[in-house]
């Protein structure tokens, strides 16, 4: 019982010690008429200079569509994509990326998966019609 209890208490300090140094605290993808808000907040931002934010289409491809210079651990941050143009279901994939001073990853998120918000799709008659096609 006593080395099941201790192996136990080695397993849970390993996995806690693993992550005890994470940045992105919790981070979320908001869509909107043709645009996209990202925010994020931050648990520790040691050796992080500045965050970059990647979109991609396919989520396997991401390209860099901006950056938002750190501000310090437990900040909330913003950052709203406005080069978004929904067309019909298309999905986009957003990640966030910490980096360092010399430009090396300190940390990189999952996949954030952004589907239109129908409601809050500008709406023409054509878009209309199109949707019933």
């Amino acid at each position: 019982m006593r080395k099941t209890t201790a192996f136990l208490i080695f397993i849970t300090t390993l996995i806690v010690a693993a992550y005890a140094n994470f940045i992105f605290l919790e981070y979320s993808a908001t869509p909107a008429t043709n645009k996209v808000t990202l925010s994020w907040v931050t648990k520790s931002e040691t050796d992080v200079s500045r965050f970059i934010i990647m979109r991609s289409t396919d989520d396997d491809v991401f390209n860099e569509i901006g950056s938002v210079t750190a501000k310090g651990t437990g900040n909330q941050y913003k950052y709203i994509d406005e080069n978004v143009i929904f067309k019909s279901n298309q999905t986009f994939f957003y990640k966030l990326r910490a980096l360092n001073s010399n430009n090396a990853i300190v940390e990189e998120t999952e996949s954030l998966i952004v589907n239109p918000n129908i409601s809050g799709i500008f709406r023409t008659w054509g878009a209309i019609k199109a949707m019933f096609r």
